[in-house]
């Protein structure tokens, strides 16, 4: 894999699936820190080209202690001097990788936390290294992100490097250049990752961290993300991060979508809203009749983001469909094998990036101890949900159809064919 055969999405998403070369491992946080520390600068090499780390990398732990878990948080900014962009320019080019679900308590705190929301510009004015509040009541009108996406946004801001640039927070780190008018900015993650980016970088951008880059040059590039915020949010975030279209994903500060992914199809609760990416469409996504755990348990994730009093709605998007399954899945088992096919596989494949055979990271070292593929499959983004979730009775009646507001992003959007 070398760089001259990459177009910039592709070493864009490449410098993504690189935030996660540890997520299948445990050790405490210092001995994930060493790891990723030695293997991220191989796997840069893997890529090829110039790509440097100049932020990080880092690994952040709830329980730092805990030798049975892996990274809650992983991220890092690496730059090109010279990348490529589709208009043919070479411009000199920061990204900033942010990695996807990692352990349980990205489930409970970062993927879960859909039951309440925080309100955007309270928080802003109070500064995103602040601890966000969760509303008490909401209103249609305010702008809004998923308790649990402010939480990894807050986490991402508020600690600081141990490594490139050291001891200082990634804000300080924005905000610490000279005026670079034309400096390129890229924030990118899959999955989690994928709304965690986009948050990030409204984030970011509105509390002038930014200030010393032109704002059309400070791009997002989130893949199989699911839905941060309101529809405020999601319209707000359209006129900061205006769609730059191209051919297929070769498309900037939208969500790269697999129609046939569960995870891009949360936290929005109405198909009148959202008719391409809802909760509702999860059950019957590979055929019907659905699977009935599948029912309950998407059931129950809808009541979780129903209770945050806010409707969810996507960001805008560029779709495409994977390779569907040639039989309905019969079985939980098997529904979840496909999800994590659609998840992940078929990024890769329409993406076209060639995987080394060889692993980057393999075995117990430094302390480190990699997770059995049961526990890594356990920790999908929304795939948890529809095994783990306690059931519960589903909350009332969905929150009414916002189809004509929710128009004015879905026209944002767009499929494409692979």
């Amino acid at each position: 894999m070398a760089t001259r055969d990459l177009n910039a999405h592709q070493q864009v998403f490449a410098l993504s699936l690189m935030a996660n070369i540890i997520r299948k491992n445990k050790g405490i946080i210092d001995d994930l820190q060493k790891q990723i520390e030695q293997q991220l600068p191989l796997a840069l090499q893997l890529l090829g080209g110039d790509w440097k780390v100049t932020w990080g990398p880092v690994v952040w732990k709830y329980k730092p202690c805990d030798k049975n878990t892996g990274p809650d948080h992983v991220w890092f900014v690496a730059r090109s001097p010279n990348l490529r962009f589709p208009d043919g320019q070479e411009k000199d080019t920061y990204v900033l990788a942010v990695a996807g679900t990692a352990t349980d308590y990205n489930w409970v705190a970062n993927n879960a936390r859909v039951d309440k929301v925080v309100n955007f510009y309270t928080w802003l004015k109070a500064g995103l290294t602040t601890p966000p509040t969760g509303e008490i009541s909401t209103s249609p009108e305010n702008c809004y992100i998923a308790y649990g996406t402010a939480l990894g946004v807050y986490h991402l801001v508020d600690f600081p490097s141990p490594a490139a640039s050291p001891r200082v927070t990634l804000p300080s780190y924005w905000a610490g250049f000279p005026d670079s008018p034309n400096t390129k900015v890229v924030l990118t993650g899959h999955s989690l990752g994928g709304a965690l980016s986009p948050s990030l970088a409204f984030g970011l951008l509105e509390s002038g961290a930014f200030s010393k880059f032109a704002p059309n040059n400070i791009l997002v590039y989130p893949t199989a993300g699911p839905t941060p915020g309101n529809l405020v949010f999601s319209q707000l975030f359209s006129k900061k991060f205006p769609k730059v279209p191209g051919p297929g994903y070769q498309v900037w500060n939208s969500n790269i979508v697999n129609a046939l992914d569960i995870v891009s199809q949360a936290w929005c609760i109405s198909r009148d809203a959202s008719p391409a990416q809802n909760m509702g469409n999860i059950p019957t996504i590979y055929g019907s009749p659905a699977i009935w755990s599948v029912k309950v348990s998407v059931a129950v994730a809808e009541a979780w983001a129903s209770a945050s009093g806010s409707l969810y709605i996507p960001i805008q998007a560029a779709r495409f469909k994977g390779t569907a399954p040639t039989s309905r899945p019969e079985t939980l088992k098997n529904f979840l094998k496909e999800a994590k096919k659609q998840h992940v596989e078929e990024f890769i494949k329409t993406f076209d990036i060639p995987i080394p055979p060889i692993k980057i990271l393999t075995g117990e070292v430094d302390g480190i101890e990699q997770m059995t593929e049961e526990e890594e499959d356990s920790l999908e983004p929304v795939l948890q949900d529809l095994v783990n979730q306690i059931r519960k009775e589903r909350l009332a009646a969905e929150t009414g159809s916002a189809a004509e507001q929710y128009q004015s992003i879905e026209n944002l959007s767009h499929e494409f064919t692979v």
